[in-house]
């Protein structure tokens, strides 16, 4: 053909694009009739698969179903397409023409040549080629007939879309497991060799209370703590496995057929292997880490106890794994070489790792009491590492002796700790009590026993002699010092001890001989708190102090003490430990306060007194300012009585000085006057906690008195400054009624106090008078204190507190017969009491039948 115009470029574009699908739908018509056959092959076996009928098939039907269904499949697919081939570009335009309705093949003028180039021919050639162009918008292609009806005259094919919906309707959500399980069959396994099998722990010590500590097979890093045990465990295989740690080979050793086992302690880290036959099993990085020593140190600086009779020890300590053991090493500070006092030190909770507290021990009886001594805490791992705090110093507590002769035997035996190589010293100082027999007032056996330890000391020169004179020293010095008491004592605290062992072995080991043991001496306890409540009792009311059974000190009444120990009794007998423990331990704090009530009661004594010596000082201060006050009163009267005079044209007695500069002096004075009453109202109230309303009104006088003084009204701060002075003996005597309450009137014999008679006579103030006009008698004016006497004759002031401290007017016998009275009123008060014991009510009763 000729070359066509440039216009018709787009019509054999769009003949170019409906060639391709012409062979396109020639194709489609060639490979369905051909894929029919196998993908109704499949389509059954998917009916039967969402429908599990493969799966009820044995297994290797099942697998005979599978194969026969693919074999078919795939030769049904390989017969139909085989002899399929793709249809070419005349095939393409027959198809075309066919759909298009053209006939006289058109299509086929574009590829043909005129037979004749002669003018009129090519021209007619050209006219049949232009006609056959404009048909070829006309093209179009037919849907595609592929045939089935005449292969699938049933409708087969209908059936089988029908049934596949219906399949996928009865699956659900469960079709693709279903056709999975189908492709899948379950085939009888055939028996396999026995694979290996490696399992390796590691122990770590008991100490630790780790867990073992499990290597996975696959390797990795760890670490464990110094002393763990390796394990390693090797099944199933063949040949001989060995381990390694850091080159060092551990053999194997066979449990049983095909199966091994190793174990090594692990002192060391590095790389450890599983080898077999060459090859490697398992390898690990391992890391030992080493234990470390705990760390123990003072929680607090340790010293004395509030009361003064215990050690304080305040500690904590810590342990990467827990600490055991707990003690404080005492030396003496001036003998540092010499041997230590241990003291054991209780851990809460066995085998804390981190723990803190406070353990008080009553030392007062080691020989060191009273002596300054260094101390440290050890402490101690399972594996016995020690860990040390710092040094502290510190004076031991020590019991204080009222006794002469006690004060020189503890002396003595101070002495012989510090230097017990100087036996002279204490000799010379036992011969010279032994020369003083009457220091001991007739007691034969003190002076028996102070003989005794004069030639232990003297002809003994072991060395065993001095430890052993120290303790008869302490024993002696108690029997001069609590007398009947002594023996008691001793007997409660070996019970006490007793029933303490008692309880840690039936904590440690909780058998029925340990707790009837613990039973039994807790009797034993109970019977040595009785007998030594009566012999404090009976000390007390022969030394007329006050009882063990006194309402305000309930924490000394035996009943209390019967009814601890029965609880702990029964507490054990039932089996129950921890609370026998808990009634241990409290009973344990009673007895302690039963042990330091009377050197308690010693000092609040000594307290009270130097309370009751500072509030004379108070008094007297009160005293001085009344009588400052008064000299202020003095001051105004007569400046408004020269006043007076000059209005009625009389001379003044003497030549006054300036009234106003007198005024403003007087005025100055006044304010320091308040000020110091402040400061005594301070004190006061740091003293008693109390303050006497009398003083608050002193001082507010005071300051209107100065306000007055400051406008140059004499009269008007006259009027206030009486007031002032009203007030502040009014406020005297409510600070002598306020101590007298507090601190009591003192007793007989008290450093520095007189023998008073009823409450408050310590701390009265003198009342004076004044009446406003300058006549009265005020106290504290110059001239006029010393002059003063009370309805005895004595001088007021003597003392410096206004008490009847003087020693010229006596009445004899008065505080004899008041002691006397306040005596039997208390034993019959305590009598009628009936909640006490009847033991108590029955000594109250023979005591009363002297009255």
């Amino acid at each position: 053909m000729t070359n066509p115009p440039e216009d018709l470029d787009p019509l054999l574009r769009r003949l170019a694009g409906r060639r391709a699908l012409a062979r396109l739908v020639l194709m489609f018509e060639h490979v369905w009739p051909a894929l029919w056959p196998p993908l109704g092959i499949a389509g059954l076996f998917l009916c039967a698969a969402l429908l599990q009928l493969p799966q009820m098939l044995p297994p290797a039907w099942h697998l005979a179903l599978l194969v026969c269904t693919a074999a078919a499949v795939v030769v049904l697919a390989l017969r139909g397409l085989r002899p399929i081939r793709a249809p070419d570009e005349a095939a393409a335009d027959r198809r075309l023409e066919k759909d298009s309705g053209l006939s006289h093949r058109p299509l086929q003028v574009l590829s043909d040549q005129p037979a004749q180039h002669d003018p009129l021919g090519l021209a007619l050639w050209q006219a049949h080629v232009a006609r056959t162009i404009g048909q070829v918008r006309r093209l179009r292609v037919g849907a595609p007939h592929p045939g089935l009806p005449r292969r699938d005259r049933h409708a087969l094919r209908g059936g089988l879309v029908v049934a596949l919906v219906a399949a996928f309707g009865v699956a659900g959500a469960d079709a693709p497991t279903r056709i999975a399980l189908a492709l899948q069959p379950t085939l009888p396994r055939l028996p396999q060799p026995a694979a290996t099998e490696l399992q390796a722990w590691i122990t770590p010590p008991a100490y630790t209370h780790l867990a073992p500590v499990f290597l996975k097979p696959d390797g990795g890093i760890l670490a464990v703590p110094t002393g763990s045990h390796l394990t390693v465990s090797v099944t199933g295989g063949s040949g001989t496995p060995s381990l390694s740690l850091e080159g060092q080979r551990t053999d194997f050793h066979m449990l049983a057929k095909d199966s091994f086992q190793a174990d090594r302690d692990l002192s060391q880290g590095g790389h450890l292997v599983v080898r077999r036959n060459g090859g490697d099993l398992a390898a690990w990085e391992l890391s030992v880490l080493v234990d470390q020593p705990p760390t123990a140190a003072w929680a607090e600086p340790p010293g004395p106890t509030r009361t003064g009779q215990e050690t304080r020890l305040p500690w904590k300590a810590s342990d990467d794994y827990g600490v055991v053991s707990l003690q404080a090493d005492l030396r003496l500070k001036d003998r540092p070489q010499g041997p230590p006092l241990v003291v054991a030190i209780p851990l809460p909770g066995g085998e804390p790792k981190s723990a803190h507290g406070v353990d008080q021990q009553d030392l007062t009886a080691h020989p060191w009491a009273g002596l300054p001594v260094t101390a440290r805490l050890v402490a101690r791992d399972a594996p016995g590492q020690p860990g040390y705090s710092s040094y502290a110093t510190f004076t031991l507590p020590e019991r204080l002796f009222t006794n002469p002769v006690a004060r020189a035997l503890i002396a003595i035996r101070k002495g012989l700790s510090l230097h017990p190589e100087d036996r002279d010293s204490a000799v010379d100082g036992l011969d010279a009590l032994i020369m003083d027999p009457k220091a001991l007032h007739g007691d034969i056996p003190a002076y028996v026993n102070l003989g005794a330890l004069y030639y232990l000391l003297e002809f003994n020169k072991s060395a065993r002699a001095v430890p052993e004179a120290q303790q008869q020293m302490w024993e002696l010095a108690l029997h001069l010092e609590e007398g009947q008491t002594e023996q008691t004592a001793r007997e409660l605290e070996r019970a006490r001890q007793a029933a303490r062992d008692a309880l840690n072995r039936a904590m440690k080991d909780p058998s029925q001989a340990n707790r009837e043991a613990l039973e039994k001496r807790l009797q034993e306890l109970q019977q040595a708190i009785e007998r030594h409540m009566q012999a404090l009792m009976a000390e007390a009311l022969r030394n007329h102090q006050e009882l063990p059974f006194d309402p305000s000190a309930q924490h000394l009444s035996d009943r209390d003490f019967e009814h601890m120990a029965r609880e702990a009794e029964e507490a054990a007998r039932q089996g129950n430990m921890d609370q026998a423990q808990q009634r241990m331990a409290e009973l344990e704090r009673m007895l302690d306060e039963l042990r330091n009530a009377r050197m308690a009661n010693s000092k609040a004594m000594q307290r009270r007194a130097q309370q009751r010596a500072r509030g004379r000082q108070q008094m007297g201060a009160l005293q001085d300012m009344i009588g400052r006050q008064g000299g202020l009163l003095d001051h105004a009267q007569g400046r408004v009585n020269d006043d007076n005079r000059s209005r009625f044209g009389e001379p003044p007695p003497t030549q006054a000085a300036d009234p106003n500069a007198e005024r403003q002096a007087d005025r100055r004075v006044q304010q320091a006057l308040r000020r110091a009453l402040g400061e005594l109202m301070q004190q006061f109230s740091d003293l008693t906690g109390k303050l006497p309303p009398g003083l608050g009104d002193a001082d507010q006088a005071m300051q209107e008195a100065g306000r007055r003084l400051g406008a140059g009204d004499d009269k008007a701060a006259g009027g206030q400054e009486q007031k002032a002075i009203e007030d502040l003996q009014k406020g005297g005597q409510q600070m002598g009624q306020t101590m007298a309450q507090q601190f009591g009137s003192g007793q007989q014999g008290e450093e520095g106090e007189a023998e008073g008679g009823g409450e408050g006579d310590q701390f009265m103030l003198q009342e004076g008078r004044g009446d406003g006009t300058g006549n009265g008698d005020l106290p504290g004016a110059q001239g006029r204190r010393n002059n003063r006497l009370d309805p005895l004759g004595r001088q007021y002031g003597e003392g410096g507190s206004g008490a009847d401290e003087g020693d010229d007017v006596t009445i004899p016998e008065q505080r004899a017969h008041q002691r006397t009275r306040e005596i039997e009123n208390e034993l019959r008060r305590r009598d009628a009491d009936r909640e006490r014991p009847q033991q108590e009510l029955d000594y109250y009763r023979r005591l009363l039948k002297g009255f």
